[in-house]
C-alpha cells in the first residue's frame, strides 16, 4: 500500500466517522439480519412445541360418541360452527353406526377451504387422527374375524433421524447467513456514495483529482474505506447471531448454535475480497450516475443483482463445483460449510477470494478510466 493511498483511505475514513448516517447504516444492517429471523424462528418454535387445540364443527356427533371422544384425545375439539378454525367442519352420516355394525364403509365429510395456508396444520391433524381411527377399526375388524391386522402392512417404514444439532442448526443458519453477505454489501453503501457522488456534489471531488495523486490510489483509497465499513457491518452481524439467538429457545428443536470467536474472525477475512468487490461496484455505479438521489437509486436495485443470486441458491438448494471459485457464490458456499461442520478446502477458498480480488480490481480500474471524463467529474 502506497503512503498516497493509505492517507487517501485515513482521510475517508475519518470523513465516514463524522457522517453520523453513515454509522448508523452500517449498525442497522448488522442488527436487521439477526433480529428479523430471531422474531421468525420464535414464531417457528413457538407453534412447533405448543400444539393447541383444534376447533372443529362436528355435524352428526350424536351418530358417533366413539369418534368425537377419539378425537377429543387427539386435541380436536367439537366446537360451535361459528367457531370452527378456517371453519373446518365434519359430517357425520346417520346411519354411521349400522354400516359400521355390518362392516361396510362409512363416508365421513371433511368441508375446509383447502387453499388457505394458515390452517393448513390443522386439516392435517384433523385427516391425520381420521386415518388413524380408521385403520383402528379396521384392525378391529380382522381379529374378529381371526385375521391378523398385520397383513395390511407388507411393509413398514420406521424413521431414524441421524441428523445432528450441526446439520439442524445448518438449516436455520444458512438462511441467517444470507442477512451477513447482505450485510457486507449494504454496510458499506453510504459511505461509497458518499465519497463519490457526495463529493462530487459538494465540489470536492474536482479539487482532489488536482492533488498529486494517482487516480488509481485515489479511488482505491476510497473503495478501501467504504470496504472497511462493509466487514466491520459484517463482524458486527457475525457477533449478534449468538448473541440474539440466546433468547430463541431452539434447543426445543434440538438445536445448538454456536460461533467461537476464532470462527467468526476465520468468516470475516472470507469477507474481506467480497466487501472490496462490493464497495468498487458501488462506486462505479455512482459515478455512472449523475447525482447523489439517482445514485442511490441505482445502487438499491444493483446490489439486489447479487443477493438474489444468494436467496435463490439458498432456497433452490442448487449445487455445482463452479460456485466454489466464482465471486459471492464462494463465500456463501464457504459461510454454509463453516455452519455445516464440513471441512472447507483452502484451494476453493484462495480461488474464489482471487477471483473476487479481480473483478473488484477490474471495477476500480473501469473507475479510474470513468473519472478521465469530465461529465463523470461534474455530473454531466
Amino acid at each position: 500500500m502506497s503512503a498516497a493511498l493509505f492517507t487517501v483511505w485515513l482521510k475517508e475514513l475519518k470523513d465516514a466517522l463524522r457522517d453520523k448516517r453513515s454509522l448508523m447504516a452500517a449498525m442497522s444492517y448488522a442488527f436487521f439480519g439477526p433480529m428479523l429471523m430471531a422474531v421468525a424462528f420464535f414464531a417457528v418454535v413457538k407453534e412447533a412445541t405448543s400444539e393447541s387445540d383444534v376447533k372443529v364443527h362436528i355435524q352428526g356427533q350424536e351418530y358417533a360418541p366413539e369418534l368425537v371422544s377419539f378425537l377429543q384425545q387427539k386435541g380436536i375439539v367439537a366446537t360451535a360452527k361459528e367457531e370452527a378454525d378456517s371453519g373446518i367442519e365434519l359430517t357425520i352420516p346417520r346411519d354411521y353406526q349400522s354400516l359400521l355394525a355390518s362392516g361396510k364403509m362409512v363416508s365421513i365429510v371433511l368441508r375446509a377451504d383447502y387453499s388457505e395456508r394458515k390452517n393448513s396444520s390443522s386439516r392435517q391433524r384433523v385427516s391425520s387422527a381420521l386415518r388413524e381411527y380408521n385403520q383402528t377399526i379396521a384392525s378391529a375388524r380382522l381379529t374378529l374375524r381371526g385375521i391378523s391386522p398385520e397383513v395390511m402392512y407388507a411393509v413398514v417404514t420406521e424413521k431414524q433421524d441421524t441428523a445432528t444439532k450441526e446439520s439442524r442448526a445448518a438449516v436455520i443458519m444458512g438462511t441467517v447467513m444470507v442477512f451477513v453477505l447482505m450485510a457486507v454489501f449494504f454496510s458499506g453503501m453510504n459511505v461509497a456514495i458518499d465519497t463519490s457522488a457526495g463529493e462530487r456534489e459538494r465540489n470536492s471531488l474536482e479539487f482532489l483529482l488536482a492533488q498529486p495523486v494517482r487516480v488509481f490510489d485515489l479511488v482505491a483509497g476510497k473503495a478501501l474505506a467504504a470496504s472497511t465499513f462493509a466487514v466491520l457491518g459484517s463482524l458486527l452481524t457475525l457477533a449478534m447471531i449468538p448473541m440474539v439467538f440466546l433468547f430463541v429457545p431452539l434447543e426445543k428443536l434440538g438445536i445448538d448454535i454456536t460461533f467461537s470467536l476464532g470462527q467468526q474472525l476465520v468468516l470475516v477475512l472470507v469477507l474481506v475480497p467480497l466487501a472490496l468487490l462490493a464497495s468498487g461496484l458501488q462506486l462505479f455505479v455512482s459515478f455512472m450516475a449523475k447525482s447523489f438521489k439517482e445514485a442511490q437509486t441505482y445502487i438499491s436495485f444493483v446490489m439486489f443483482a447479487p443477493m438474489t443470486i444468494v436467496f435463490v441458491l439458498e432456497f433452490s438448494r442448487f449445487t455445482h463445483w463452479v460456485l466454489d471459485y466464482l465471486p459471492v457464490t464462494s463465500q456463501h458456499q464457504v459461510l454454509l460449510g463453516s455452519i455445516n461442520g464440513e471441512p472447507v478446502g483452502l484451494f476453493p477458498i484462495v480461488v474464489g477470494a482471487l477471483s473476487t480480488l479481480v473483478l473488484a480490481w477490474l471495477l476500480l480500474i473501469a473507475v479510474q478510466l470513468r473519472l478521465r471524463s469530465e461529465k463523470a467529474v461534474f455530473g454531466l
